[in-house]
């Protein structure tokens, strides 16, 4: 997995849609089916608002503008953010680290009806993914949601089949979301909260008010 780096992702926004796509390999096995479902879950449409952080070259969003929805996205890297804005003119697209900080200040008065998060949550620690995605909850709407697609495990098991698996391409630097170890806290903040594993080493996270 690419770590947090400007000049990597910077690197990789030329080739990245053609990188993930199709790819059966760690980190990104089951990468299109993962975005197929987030489309079922997100109900998009004219007016939608959509907060997409780490949009990247925008292939996660691209589907819901083209139906009309708001589309805010979010990314540290001028050439992810240069790819997002050639898919989607209209979008409010904000170069912005939420890693370090959120929100950025042209946000602190939005609600969205959707919140996603596509292969970003991992690059925070879990004390700081719980802390993170509990702040997001006061930008969603009644009723909204955030839909976390990423590498991550219903369990320890689960994770540690799909290291062995991975090999070599396992980055232990990383911290891919388990969900038995966030859920509770999760609830605590008020979430009410589904997980669909989707391949051996990704699934989606979906969290209600």
């Amino acid at each position: 997995m690419m770590k947090l780096d400007k000049d990597i992702f910077n690197k990789w926004a030329d080739n990245y849609d053609k990188s993930v796509e199709g790819e059966e390999t760690f980190p990104f096995a089951g990468y299109h089916k993962i975005q197929t479902m987030v489309k079922t879950m997100v109900l998009a449409g004219a007016g939608t608002k959509i907060l997409d952080l780490g949009v990247g070259t925008g292939l996660g969003s691209v589907e819901f503008y083209k139906q009309g929805a708001e589309i805010t996205g979010v990314d540290f890297s001028d050439n992810m953010l240069e790819k997002a804005r050639e898919k989607m003119p209209e979008a409010r697209l904000i170069k912005h680290d939420f890693s370090k900080s959120f929100p950025p200040p042209e946000l602190r008065e939005e609600k969205f009806d959707y919140i996603i998060l596509s292969y970003a949550l991992h690059h925070l620690p879990d004390w700081k993914k719980v802390e993170f995605l509990g702040e997001l909850k006061e930008f969603l709407k009644p009723g909204g949601r955030i839909v976390v697609a990423d590498v991550a495990f219903a369990d320890r098991k689960t994770m540690q089949k799909a290291r062995k698996k991975a090999g070599d391409r396992w980055d232990s630097s990383e911290h891919y979301p388990i969900i038995e170890d966030i859920a509770f806290s999760l609830e605590q903040k008020g979430f009410s909260l589904t997980f669909f594993q989707i391949s051996f080493c990704a699934g989606i996270l979906q969290l209600r008010q």
